[in-house]
């Protein structure tokens, strides 16, 4: 399982590609995706206004994360799975919250590519 974003081509077109951003592009049409791990269109809206990084990553655990089983997101999503969002990398992203959560509580290893 990898990470990445949507304006890495390579990435995107690659068939285990899955989107976890509450909007994928027009272009992603009935692609993959995993909508369970997107933040709610309100966590979206407040971090637009100005939410703080820390409040958003607490809010996004509490919110998303907790209601999941990463074992089962794990074995949903599959080993070759890359998962997409728009952020690129660097930039505070829900998708690095997510692999860092399968990582601890899975063991995994989800790199950024």
């Amino acid at each position: 399982m990898k990470t990445s974003y949507f304006s890495n081509k390579a990435a995107a077109i690659d068939p285990n590609a899955v989107s976890i951003a509450r909007w994928a592009p027009r272009w992603w049409g009935s692609r993959a995706r995993y909508i369970a791990l997107a933040p709610s269109k309100d966590l979206l809206d407040r971090s637009r206004a100005g939410l703080s990084w820390l409040e958003y990553v607490r809010e996004y655990k509490r919110d998303v994360l907790a209601k999941l089983d990463p074992a089962k997101v794990a074995s949903d999503l599959g080993p070759d799975a890359i998962l997409l969002c728009w952020e690129p990398p660097g930039e505070n992203c829900h998708r690095r919250l997510v692999a860092e959560w399968i990582e601890e509580h899975t063991g995994i290893k989800v790199p950024e590519l």
